[in-house]
C-alpha cells in the first residue's frame, strides 16, 4: 500500500522517469515478499527454540529458508539499483549505497543462518575463528 503510493507521488513529481515506477514497484513488492518469508522462517525458528523442539533437520531447513529468502530479497533490490544506476542513469550516490548494502546482506544472511542453527542445536562452536 505504501510503496505504490510513494511511487505514484514520485512519478507525478518526476515525469521523465515515471515509466520506471511499475517495474520498480513490482520488484520491491516481490522483495518485500521475500522478507516476509524470512520473517516466517525466523518465527518458526524462535518458536522451536522457546518450546525446546529444535530438531536438527527442521531447524536447518527453516534456517536455510530464512537465508535464501533474505538473499533473494537482496538480489532483487540489487537488481533494481543496478538498473536504476546503469541503464536508466538515475539515482546517483544513493543507488550505489543501496547496491552495496544489498550485496552486503547476502553474506550476513548466511552468517545469521549459521548462528541460528548453532544456537538452536546448542552448538557453541564459533565458525569464524576456527
Amino acid at each position: 500500500m505504501v510503496v505504490p503510493r510513494v511511487a505514484a507521488e514520485y512519478a507525478g513529481a518526476y515525469p521523465e522517469v515515471a515509466y520506471l515506477a511499475p517495474p520498480y514497484v513490482t520488484a520491491i513488492v516481490v522483495a518485500i515478499g521475500g522478507f516476509e518469508v524470512a520473517l516466517l522462517a525466523a518465527w518458526h525458528l524462535l518458536s522451536a527454540a522457546v518450546t525446546g523442539e529444535a530438531l536438527a533437520g527442521r531447524s536447518r531447513r527453516w534456517a536455510n529458508v530464512m537465508a535464501a529468502s533474505l538473499s533473494f530479497m537482496a538480489v532483487v533490490f540489487a537488481g533494481v539499483c543496478v538498473h536504476a544506476g546503469s541503464f536508466a542513469a538515475v539515482g546517483g550516490p544513493p543507488v550505489l549505497f543501496g547496491l552495496l548494502a544489498s550485496l552486503a546482506l547476502v553474506p550476513v544472511a548466511f552468517a545469521l543462518r549459521n548462528k541460528a542453527v548453532d544456537f538452536l542445536l546448542g552448538d557453541d562452536v564459533d565458525r569464524v575463528s576456527g
